[in-house]
């Protein structure tokens, strides 16, 4: 199982990645700009080069990126939509700059009550733009399940598997966040739970479709809307949840990346509680 974490990017790329091989990561995921802006400078082609270059030769996995969180691919404001559009073009470019191999995105939200439906449209017509704005790249674009909270769409799995259908492009795929899940209402915190929770989204999206897990525990109950992530173990999943999803032997070949609190300082003990899980001996008992 490839086993790996966000990491912080405030000293470059390179930086990450020598950091993540530090921890024995074995996939990894970063931003390649601010979260929290729309616009930001072009990718610096030497900087670039030397990260692809230490890529290719750290026998990692996989390499997500994770785009902005203002964007909102089903936003009913047109202004915001465009803006979404464009900043989710520029996302996909620089990821596939970056040589990625998925970039990861929030299904957004309807805003305005009753419109479900509606942002569901939306969220797929908007990525049909993305795709045909940004032919011949080969990063793939996973959609995120969310708590459901507010008007966010993707808590119930049927948004995804609509937005999947609609589209039916090999280009998209899905990262399952499993702190998202149980704070929707998707039981997360029991082997039974994790097995019907994984019968669901095989019934509805489907296990072929799934690229990308985010392996957090919740700072929330099930069904709480919090989207608050927690110490893995440490949360209301807990640790018998955990090992039956981190054992599951659908999910092996798939790339687990934490997101877990505190990353500067609590991420290795984080990506130990995951090796615990799965009963790997730590490093110094080898």
């Amino acid at each position: 199982m490839p086993l790996g974490a966000h990491l912080p990017t405030s000293k470059g790329f390179l930086a990450a990645l020598e950091h993540a091989q530090s921890l024995r990561c074995d996939c990894l995921q970063l931003f390649s700009k601010s979260p929290r802006q729309w616009n930001a400078s072009p990718l610096d082609e030497a900087k670039v080069e030397a990260f692809r270059e230490a890529w290719s030769t750290a026998g990692f996995s996989s390499l997500v990126i994770h785009d902005s969180y203002l964007i909102n691919l089903a936003a009913p404001d047109p202004i915001v939509l465009e803006k979404s559009i464009n900043a989710m073009i520029d996302e996909v470019l620089r990821a596939e700059l970056l040589g990625a191999d998925f970039l990861v995105t929030h299904c957004g939200a309807f805003i305005t009550k009753g419109e479900e439906a509606s942002g569901v449209k939306r969220l797929a017509d908007s990525l049909g733009q993305v795709l045909r704005a940004t032919p011949n790249v080969r990063v793939k674009i996973a959609l995120e399940n969310t708590c459901g909270q507010g008007t966010c769409l993707g808590g119930p799995f049927e948004h995804i598997a609509q937005v999947l259908e609609t589209l039916s492009t090999p280009r998209l795929a899905v990262c399952f966040d499993t702190c998202h899940a149980f704070a929707f209402g998707h039981e997360l915190s029991t082997p039974a739970g994790v097995e019907n929770t994984l019968q669901h989204f095989s019934e509805t999206i489907g296990l072929q479709n799934l690229a990308v897990i985010h392996l957090n525990d919740s700072k929330g109950e099930a069904g709480g809307h919090l989207d608050r992530h927690e110490h893995i173990g440490q949360g209301k999943i807990g640790r018998a949840g955990l090992t039956h999803f981190v054992n599951h032997p659908a999910l092996q070949s798939l790339p687990f990346i934490l997101e877990t609190p505190e990353v500067e300082t609590m991420i290795e003990t984080n990506l130990n509680a995951v090796r615990e899980l799965r009963g790997e001996k730590k490093k110094s008992e080898t």
